[in-house]
């Protein structure tokens, strides 16, 4: 679909949303964008061993992709929201706070608390955490970035939110294979991150897979788009291993759909729960890979194929509901969650495995990542008996936009949290989101079966919270949106 049939189709398509609630809101939307790729070489993070990339060697530019709402009801501001998206591994948990106190009064008549940065989880994307690494060579330091960053994504933030102006949306869901699980079970009980599956011991793939596509489409008074939301479970990681600044998949889509609808469209790739999910063939890989060559594409490309396609027949499918005035509501909610507790053997494990490092580390060098990762497991389970100790403190942003909802965590959530929390919610459309809006940790939230099998992402060096805290989660996430659409 090119972008001129694209405003001639949504010419006369506004409508009033019909969804049971009294109160309907007129929306004013901005939108802008953030190069967040310095021009000096930066650490990478998404890997236990230091990367740094090479600016002179970029493969595509890291953004930050900023959608600003208002609602308002009889001409006054009733509610807001300013969604970022970046092209970032995670956002550590102070970098949010920090980044609402840097703007300050510069977004005026805002509430910076209705604000929250969100990660595609791109493996090849600047560092903005610290305590990783001991020592980065050249690398611009992580703190030094985070100053740029800063100034980069708050001009983004000032320009989308003074930019707004009355609008209007369209939401649907499309369909398109993105992700494969990608831990492998075995027959004697455990399972494997990428494990193999080509031997008689392999049962089959852990989990599930989720191949929808939730999109929201937002355009200006004369029907241009100006800003589109894109939910994918699937993490930017088709490239993860590379020692060069790249926003994989997502560099290709908004290529893509911005050669179709518009050079200024803000395009906001959100990642769904996708915590054993992966963006590579797991199964089928000679087939997958033979038909990319057959297309002469490579593996990041035929996922933007298949997302601006979904993109495009999704539009097509809901442009005659596109809405000016619509129910908005947004919520915060702040809650702990109990920390996973560490046994007996775990811990021995993790302090073995400590001890095995200390001692690499005066023959060959030391590994600080991976150091930290079994650390932190031996100081958990030698302070959660401690009060206050066994908690994780969340912060969840829940937004109603007519009968669909958005929903966040700060975690790499496994599918299976996903499909209970879309199972039981009473939105027509419910749009989850992991890796935002950070409060603690960064850490994976394995399900039951997860844990149950072992590995890298279920094990405690990976989780801060288990099963315990990830039905909890289900059940304030399911609380949240049901008290939205009860008004």
């Amino acid at each position: 679909m090119k972008k001129q049939s694209l405003l001639l189709a949504a010419a006369g398509a506004v409508m009033l949303a019909s969804v049971g609630v009294s109160s309907a809101a007129e929306l004013w939307i901005g939108a802008a964008e953030a190069d967040i790729t310095p021009d000096r070489p930066v650490s990478l993070t998404g890997q236990f061993h230091v990367r740094v990339a090479d600016p002179k060697q970029i493969l595509s530019r890291c953004k930050a992709n900023v959608l600003a709402i208002e609602a308002r009801e009889n001409g006054q501001a009733a509610d807001c929201a300013m969604v970022i998206a970046c092209d970032v591994c995670y956002v550590p948990r102070d970098t949010q706070q920090r980044l609402r106190a840097y703007l300050g009064d510069r977004l005026k008549g805002f509430d910076t608390g209705k604000l929250f940065l969100t990660a595609t989880h791109t493996h090849t994307g600047p560092a903005l955490d610290q305590g990783w690494y001991d020592d980065l060579g050249n690398a611009m330091p992580p703190e030094e970035y985070v100053a740029f960053f800063f100034e980069r994504v708050a001009a983004a933030a000032v320009k989308a939110w003074e930019g707004r102006a009355r609008g209007s949306a369209a939401w649907g869901l499309g369909h398109a294979v993105t992700s494969q699980n990608r831990r492998s079970a075995y027959a004697d009980g455990s399972s494997v991150m990428y494990g193999t599956t080509d031997k008689p011991e392999f049962l089959g793939l852990e989990g599930g897979e989720d191949h929808a596509v939730d999109i929201v489409f937002f355009l200006d008074e004369k029907r241009r788009p100006v800003a589109t939301v894109m939910a994918v479970a699937c993490p930017a990681q088709v490239d993860e291993g590379l020692s060069r600044v790249h926003a994989d998949y997502w560099g290709d889509v908004r290529d893509g759909l911005r050669q179709r609808f518009g050079a200024e469209l803000a395009v906001l790739g959100l990642c769904g729960p996708a915590g054993d999910l992966v963006p590579r063939a797991i199964l089928r890989k000679s087939a997958e890979g033979r038909m990319e060559q057959l297309r002469r594409l490579n593996r990041r490309q035929e996922l933007a194929r298949r997302l601006i396609g979904v993109y495009e027949s999704t539009w097509e499918a809901v442009q005659s509901e596109l809405r000016a005035d619509v129910v908005f509501a947004h919520r915060v909610e702040r809650f702990d969650l109990p920390v996973r507790n560490i046994t007996d053997q775990e811990y021995e494990t993790a302090k073995t495995a400590l001890a095995l490092l200390a001692a690499k580390e005066k023959l060959v060098g030391g590994e600080p990542a991976r150091k930290n990762w079994y650390k932190k497991t031996v100081e958990r389970y030698e302070g959660q008996s401690k009060e206050g100790a066994r908690r994780c403190a969340v912060e969840m942003h829940v937004i109603r936009l007519g009968d669909l909802v958005l929903a966040t965590n700060p975690f790499e959530l496994y599918l299976d949290y996903g499909m209970r929390i879309q199972a039981r919610s009473p939105a027509g459309q419910t749009m989850l989101v992991q890796l935002a809006s950070p409060a603690d940790a960064h850490s994976y939230l394995p399900s039951e079966r997860a844990v149950k099998g072992g590995g890298y992402s279920a094990v405690p060096e990976s989780s801060l919270v288990g099963p315990e805290g990830g039905q909890a989660l289900v059940e304030r996430t399911l609380t949240a949106i049901n008290e939205l659409f009860k008004k």
